[in-house]
């Protein structure tokens, strides 16, 4: 079982390094000339792919440290040995088209108001490195992984990506997720491989977060993720850090 303090631990880790990013950023949207929006959305076009691809290139390398402690206190030391992903999580195209969207609001009566989505962006994307870094080697393993949120509550699209670890499970055999990529800013969801006969974090209950997804989407009536979250938000106010409480 990979202990939640080794999880914790890890994600403040990450967190930790994404803070140093998203400050950098910050700092440089500071020095930028606001009455010229033009030359302040052509600067972070240069900045940003850049600055995401240097944190989140030290990300996938906590990730990988990471992963091998975790064969070591599992006693796999030596059968396998985590290595980084040969293409990278987010290509500078992702980064510079998300650039280009929060940009517009450098000509708006706010242009301040750019840095909080490009913040919110960096955060994903350094964050995916490492996520991916750690289910990658887990596919090269061949061992499953979880996607494992942190804190009593998460949000509810987090627990229902986080339900889809029950039908996953019951495969026969691990395969590659596309919902390895659906993570979003500010997310504190980590990617953890889970080994043959181990037993799952503690707070970590796939099956339930699946009845709980089970009875939501009964609620929408609707196979569409955002109606899904919204019921969620709704049928399980409690469970879920951004619920909608009846009065």
């Amino acid at each position: 079982m990979v202990a939640r303090e080794s999880i914790e631990a890890f994600r403040a880790a990450s967190s930790g390094l994404s803070k140093l990013a998203t400050n950098e950023l910050s700092a440089f949207f500071a020095t930028l000339n606001m009455s010229r929006p033009e030359a302040a959305r052509d600067a972070l076009l240069e900045f940003v792919p850049v600055l995401v691809a240097e944190y989140g290139q030290i990300a996938a390398a906590l990730a990988m440290e990471w992963y091998d402690d975790l064969l070591a206190e599992a006693g796999e030391t030596g059968r396998f040995a985590a290595a980084l992903p040969p293409t990278p999580a987010v290509v500078a195209k992702q980064v510079e088209d998300t650039v280009r969207f929060f940009a517009g609001k450098l000509w708006t009566p706010n242009p301040e108001s750019a840095l909080s989505g490009m913040s919110m962006a960096s955060d994903k994307y350094v964050k995916q490195f490492g996520r991916n870094t750690v289910a990658w080697n887990a596919d090269r393993e061949g061992v499953a992984w979880a996607r494992v949120p942190t804190g009593a509550t998460t949000c509810s699209w987090c627990l229902i990506l986080a339900s889809r670890d029950a039908v996953y499970f019951s495969e026969s055999s691990a395969t590659i997720r596309e919902d390895g990529e659906e993570y979003h800013g500010d997310c504190d969801c980590q990617a953890v491989p889970l080994r043959a006969g181990d037993d799952y974090p503690p707070g970590y209950l796939p099956d339930d977060f699946y009845d709980m997804y089970q009875v939501a989407r009964d609620s929408a009536g609707s196979p569409d993720m955002k109606d899904i979250a919204a019921a969620m938000r709704r049928e399980f106010p409690n469970f879920v850090t951004d619920g909608v409480h009846s009065h």
